[in-house]
């Protein structure tokens, strides 16, 4: 039993191992196992065969390097992490883009929407101000027709009150003629008293 706490001593390093470096060649370490001597009496638990760790050099103290299945296991992991890592940055790239493009198709139908009702409006107000225009060649045209009327009826009025006051003129001669005539004055002197 001693000589088994003798060599599991043995067995511990007594500095911090290293990790492995890939491409530098290490020491080689040999697991060999140890069977109990015929004198020595085997132990309580069924363990056969002790284990005893005999290293080649004992000027460095470094870890046995991972070899075969265990170490390609390892770079299958690194590979597949990395690949998922790469599938959820590819992932997310492209679902960044799609909706980058999903927004800016949005955004472009927004922009036709917006265009497409401006037009609409500035329809709307062209047809309006044509219509306005159209009414406003009738007001004016209508405007003209009564300024015309007008004009008509003032120059008819001028008229009449021209040949009125020809009349007049012409009574007041037919008068003052005969007022000469007789050699009487006229009846009424002035005119504002006439009724």
């Amino acid at each position: 039993m001693a000589i088994e706490e003798a060599k599991k001593e043995e067995v511990e390093p007594e500095c911090q191992p290293e990790p492995p470096v890939a491409h530098e060649k290490e020491e080689e370490k040999a697991i060999v196992p140890v069977e109990p001597l015929a004198h020595e009496e085997k132990p309580v638990d069924d363990d056969t065969k002790a284990l005893a760790i005999v290293e080649k050099s004992t000027e460095v103290c470094e870890e046995k390097p991972k070899e075969g299945s265990i170490s390609r296991d390892d770079v299958l992991a690194k590979v597949a992490a990395e690949k998922k890592e790469a599938l959820v940055k590819a992932w997310e790239e492209s679902e960044k883009s799609k909706a980058e493009n999903k927004a800016q198709q949005k955004i472009s139908s927004i922009q036709a929407w917006e265009n497409s009702k401006k037009a609409e409006l500035e329809a709307v107000l062209k047809k309006i101000e044509e219509d306005l225009e159209i009414k406003k060649a009738k007001y004016v045209e209508k405007m003209k027709n009564k300024a015309v009327l007008i004009h008509k009826r003032a120059e008819e009025k001028r008229a009449a009150t021209e040949a009125k006051c020809k009349e007049e003129i012409l009574k007041t001669e037919e008068i003052a003629a005969k007022c000469r005539a007789i050699g009487e004055a006229p009846k009424k002197l002035l005119g504002w008293f006439k009724s």
